[in-house]
């Protein structure tokens, strides 16, 4: 069990301030040396990690995913097993990784001590860990108010999706896996690392978060209507077999588009297709329960 933490706590999330005492006092009374640290911009956090991931035995990030795609590189750099407090308005990792979403249990996971490797995605050099995607996700993360998000967590998601709709175009692509490709017209293409995204959606039914592969799914819904019909199936991960989803895995994507398109990489827009998808094998230690057999 490590001795020393790094706690790093974002500090826009929206139960940090609730939430994020009792999961350190946890931690506390386990006999960790805490070193917390809340850095006033989300952007300081690679920096910090940087500079204090020496002199500590693992790091854990207070936050959502957000939170997490921004400390990535440094943690993957850093080389310290990864504890989560998910404190986000999203939580997708956490979920994902069967961490509890009480803060206070999320803890106790870290004390518990159990880690596994886990795989991070890359689209052009960015990391990612849950899900890459183009088009209705990037307008709902472009739309989402700061205020309703932080006070309605996930219903916000929803909200925002139902004002997104009504303005949803399709575009083209064409999308490249290992020997596949396919040319789509479509209303979003989601490219997947791990299991969750958008606030609990699944990229598929049987996704896996550290098989080394990408889970791709593009909506070939011709209406808006006929994607609102697909929606629960999308939720659950069970549109592996529709006619009107595409669905394809492998180590190895490309995708590009007609004209440049904005990616967004777990909930955050970081680049632009053409795009360039692969993944970094065990490239995280995190604390997590041990997956289902």
């Amino acid at each position: 069990m490590p001795n020393r933490l790094l706690i790093v706590a974002n500090p826009g999330a929206s139960r940090a301030d609730v939430a994020l005492g009792p999961a350190v006092g946890t931690l506390a009374a386990a006999g960790f040396d805490l070193d917390l640290r809340q850095p006033d911009d989300a952007n300081d956090i690679p920096a910090l990690i940087e500079q204090e991931a020496p002199g500590c035995d693992a790091i854990v990030v207070a936050g959502g995913d957000g939170t997490v795609n921004a400390a990535a590189e440094a943690l993957i750099h850093a080389g310290k097993p990864v504890g989560l407090l998910p404190v986000g308005t999203a939580n997708d990792l956490a979920q994902t990784l069967g961490i509890p979403a009480d803060p206070q249990a999320a803890a106790d996971i870290i004390i518990a001590g159990h880690s596994r490797d886990i795989d991070v995605g890359r689209v052009n050099a960015k990391p990612f860990l849950n899900v890459a995607s183009i088009g209705l996700s990037v307008d709902i993360a472009r739309r989402q108010d700061t205020g309703r998000k932080q006070q309605w967590r996930a219903f916000s998601y929803l909200l925002t999706t139902i004002e997104v709709l009504g303005e949803a175009n399709r575009f083209r692509a064409e999308i490249e896996c290992d020997d596949e490709s396919v040319v789509v017209d479509t209303y979003q293409i989601a490219v997947g690392n791990g299991v969750f995204y958008g606030g609990g959606m699944r990229i598929a039914e049987d996704a896996a978060i550290d098989d080394g592969l990408l889970d791709v799914y593009a909506i070939k819904a011709a209406t808006v209507l006929e994607l609102l019909a697909l929606a629960p199936a999308l939720r659950a991960g069970r549109h592996l077999e529709r006619d009107d989803v595409v669905s394809l895995r492998g180590a190895r994507v490309r995708i590009a588009s007609t004209q440049p398109l904005p990616i967004n990489t777990d909930g955050e827009v970081t680049t632009e297709s053409p795009a360039e998808f692969g993944v970094d094998r065990a490239a995280l230690t995190v604390f997590a329960p041990p997956p289902d057999p």
